[in-house]
């Protein structure tokens, strides 16, 4: 790249074989030059930054790392810990992950800071989930993560109110919890295989153990009264809206019928091959437990 007698320049050492980043100064005469250093050798890769990149991927030693602009962060280079691998870079709507291999398993690690955002357990990096990572989530993640044990934080998409879910690392169990301040809260316990946020103002959602799935009420509906209502047990589900009224649809044995998301209660026969022969849902679905 030049630009009035200046450009970037990498050079690899003679005797050591690195390479090095430098900006190299030059004016008419020959004897009218200098460079800086901008990255020192000590690299066995080393590339030009991409115009909109904020880091790039060096090796050193058949280990990998990611390099940070060092026009933005100073002594990068210093910072640099080539210990992966393996490390894949993909970039997702304009977000960046960087995946990670480590003795044999693949994760994900925050491109800044450096730690684990998903921790190596994945055979192979299609396996990893991309989680991103916003500067207002990092503290809280690292609390989660300790005081739960976990292997794996994934926040709530939908809203910043630091709700999350965690996996045990030991029994590989999944939970959910809002972490505010200082404060933490259980909003469904680590008991499950897999479970799915609450959608927007929703009463309900679905946890799942064996391949089945269940019902738990919403902490910000319920507060102490909180608990799984469904049990699991049914193979599948449909939410529905009768008449303003939320209504749920679960398939047993392979056949659909109704049942009360507040109490667990079974209604009707399940007798029919697909929801769209259910009949109308004529019973009363009510919302809180002192009606």
């Amino acid at each position: 790249m030049e630009y009035c007698g200046e450009e970037m320049v990498l050079a690899k050492m003679k005797s050591t074989k690195k390479w090095g980043l430098y900006t190299v100064y030059t004016g008419i005469d020959m004897e009218d030059f200098s460079f800086e250093e901008v990255i020192p050798p000590k690299f066995d890769s080393l590339s030009f930054f991409e115009p909109e990149a904020r880091f790039q991927i060096v090796k050193q030693q058949d280990k990998y790392g990611v390099l940070l602009l060092p026009f933005e962060i100073e002594d990068a280079a210093d910072k640099v810990n080539c210990k992966f691998d393996m490390i894949i870079h993909k970039n997702v709507d304009g977000e960046d992950y960087v995946l990670v291999k480590e003795e044999a398993k693949w994760g994900l690690i925050d491109w800044f800071d450096g730690f684990y955002i998903v921790d190596p357990i994945f055979d192979t990096p299609e396996e990893v989930p991309l989680v991103r990572m916003d500067n207002w989530m990092v503290e809280t993640f690292k609390r989660a993560k300790k005081s739960l044990n976990a292997d794996l934080v994934i926040f709530d998409p939908n809203n910043g109110d630091g709700a999350l879910k965690a996996r045990n690392k030991e029994t590989k169990k999944w939970g959910m919890y809002q972490f505010m301040d200082e404060d933490q809260t259980e909003l469904i316990p680590l008991q499950y295989d897999s479970l799915n946020f609450y959608p927007y103002n929703g009463k309900y959602t679905t946890v799942y153990n064996n391949g089945k799935v269940g019902f738990y009420l919403s902490y910000w509906s319920y507060g102490e009264k909180t608990k799984q209502t469904v049990p699991c047990k049914y193979e599948d589900y449909k939410r529905y809206n009768a008449d303003g009224v939320s209504k749920l649809a679960v398939k047993k044995n392979g056949q659909w019928g109704w049942v009360d998301w507040l109490t667990g209660e079974e209604k009707g026969e399940f007798k029919y091959n697909s929801p769209d022969e259910l009949p109308y849902p004529h019973y009363k679905q009510n919302y809180w437990f002192d009606e």
